[in-house]
């Protein structure tokens, strides 16, 4: 069967988008149900801040090595960008945004600090969109990324695609 197929960088630039639009929802629900707009951007700074500090210290990397990517078959079909944001989301942006929803009933601050771990994932996300553009403009390639096993990657020549 031929792989199904994304590009690293537009999945990566969407899910950022996603990611920041929840935040600004759930950030400006906070404050329409209740919470101190102050304190609701304290606690939007403080969630982003922590998660943005999470997210790039993370090293699971260095127990699972450099990835590696296979050239890219000639026969991979193209999933769609709504697959490949769908996947990106499960199950953490999905969680905290379900989170942010229930806690506007029981703490609005707490919904500001959910925000905040949006924003931050959607920083880290266009962080690492714009990382994976200059290697390609570097490298002179395209990185994909398998639509049913994430974690494999093809690579390919720009001037191929």
């Amino acid at each position: 069967m031929q792989p199904a197929v994304y590009r690293v960088t537009h999945q990566r630039l969407a899910l950022s988008a996603v990611r920041l639009g929840l935040a600004a929802v759930a950030f400006a629900g906070s404050i329409a149900a209740g919470a101190d707009p102050a304190a609701a951007g304290v606690g939007l700074a403080l969630g982003a801040g922590i998660c943005a500090l999470a997210l790039v210290t993370d090293r699971r990397w260095l127990l699972l090595g450099t990835p590696k990517a296979d050239p890219l078959p000639n026969d991979v079909r193209r999933a769609s960008l709504a697959r490949a944001i769908a996947d990106g989301m499960l199950p953490s942006t999905v969680g905290v945004a379900v989170l942010a929803a229930v806690s506007l009933v029981f703490e609005p601050i707490l919904t500001a600090v959910l925000a905040g771990i949006l924003a931050g994932m959607g920083i880290v996300s266009l962080v690492s969109c714009v990382e994976v553009a200059l290697w390609e403009r570097r490298s002179d390639s395209q990185l994909f990324a398998d639509a049913v096993v994430h974690t494999r990657r093809y690579v390919t020549s720009s001037s191929v695609t």
